[in-house]
């Protein structure tokens, strides 16, 4: 491995999109996005690889010396949130460009040819998340029209859609990197995460209904404000939460008062709520219970879901070549699931797949401040270096 290869790529084809204080902002689709393929494209052409670009915007660089018919994928995701850090994603591409360079340094050859893999839009968007990996492994619903519409403003078609879509019968399993994104490693002093699944994510709005009236000439003993009852859900919710262990958390993401006028009684309050965890029984159970207490407290609302993301255990076996990679290289590890969404979760669904965390110091992610040292960066490409091998009989 070439480390420092490595970093001055990652310096140079993460870094399109920096605003400098503002953070990195490679948005899905942008110009920003396409000039970081562009500049991945090329530069992999001119070290030998074959390279192709779907129409959703997702890059494939291959490795195949012995012409196999079969592929190991890796990779991550090339898209960023707005005024986002330099590691979420990137570092998982380039750590996969750096594994199949190291390959044809080494003539390190293989039952399997190795694909290091770009995706686009995984980062919330319109297009719902891990829309690349979604794209290529069909999960996505071709009859839906708002699907229809989204995808028109950026002049793509179903069709479109459908020429994205790979054969993953020659496809043995999917390898990704990517930085923790909270700080549980760091805290426990773990060099790498081994994840065994990816939760589960149920979005519900509870909508508490009151009646509009003028604020200056409605006593306070007549107004039927919802405003009102905001702090006993609000404390309804934290309180059953607390209930539940680790990896279980509940946020509430946003509180909408309308019509939101400071001359106006408010008319409702709209609560935005996410759930994530493993077990969607606890999820189902804590949406329970707060329909039961709204039932017996507040008697007018509304309680409606909006998303369910059910979620997936990681393949065993390659858990299994990951934490000996660990062990071979003397490296500290923990299995642990993993709280966020990623692109290895739309592909398990077809293959097997493993997700490698490296720490993020202070559990900080999505934000300039974003940050993993060069020395766990190290080890997280070592890990995929070796398991890659490992799955595919590298000699």
């Amino acid at each position: 491995m070439n480390f420092e290869r490595f970093y001055e790529n990652l310096n140079k084809f993460g870094k399109i999109g920096d605003q400098k204080e503002k953070g990195i902002s490679r948005l899905a689709f942008s110009k920003e996005y396409y000039e970081s393929i562009e500049m991945l494209d090329e530069y992999s052409r001119s070290k030998g690889f074959e390279t192709k670009q779907d129409k959703v915007g997702n890059l494939f660089i291959t490795y195949n010396p012995m012409n196999a018919d079969k592929f190991l994928l890796i990779g991550s995701h090339m898209d960023t949130v707005k005024s986002g850090g330099l590691y979420d994603g990137a570092m998982g591409v380039i750590a996969a460009l750096e594994v199949i360079e190291s390959l044809k340094d080494n003539n390190i050859t293989g039952d399997s040819g190795v694909i290091a893999v770009a995706f686009n839009a995984e980062e919330g968007s319109e297009m719902g998340g891990t829309f690349g990996s979604r794209t290529i492994c069909n999960r996505n619903n071709l009859e839906d029209p708002e699907l229809k519409n989204k995808i028109s403003n950026y002049n793509l078609e179903v069709k479109d859609l459908e020429d994205c879509i790979i054969n993953f019968n020659k496809i043995v399993g999917f390898l990704e990197l990517h930085i923790e994104q909270g700080g549980v490693l760091e805290n426990n002093k773990m060099d790498i995460g081994v994840v065994d699944g990816i939760v589960g994510i149920t979005r519900y709005n509870i909508t508490i209904k009151g009646e509009a009236n003028h604020a200056g000439t409605t006593p306070m003993n007549l107004r039927n404000d919802p405003i009102r009852s905001l702090p006993e859900v609000i404390n309804k919710l934290f309180g059953i939460a607390s209930k539940y262990t680790h990896p279980f958390v509940m946020t509430i993401g946003d509180i909408r008062v309308k019509p939101g006028m400071y001359n106006i009684i408010p008319s409702e309050v709209e609560i935005l709520i996410e759930v994530r965890d493993m077990l969607q029984d606890n999820i189902d159970e804590f949406f329970d219970k707060i329909k039961k207490f709204l039932e017996n407290e507040i008697k007018d609302f509304d309680l409606v879901c909006n998303v369910e993301k059910p979620s997936v255990l990681l393949d065993k076996e390659y858990m299994e070549i990951v934490s000996k990679s660990c062990e071979s290289l003397g490296y500290n590890y923990q299995v642990m699931s993993s709280g966020a969404g990623h692109d290895a979760k739309e592909i398990s669904h077809l293959v097997p797949s493993s997700l490698i965390f490296v720490p993020s110091i202070n559990g900080i992610s999505h934000s300039p401040k974003e940050y993993t040292t060069p020395e766990h960066l190290k080890k997280g490409i070592n890990v995929l270096y070796q398991s890659a091998i490992s799955i595919i009989g590298g000699k």
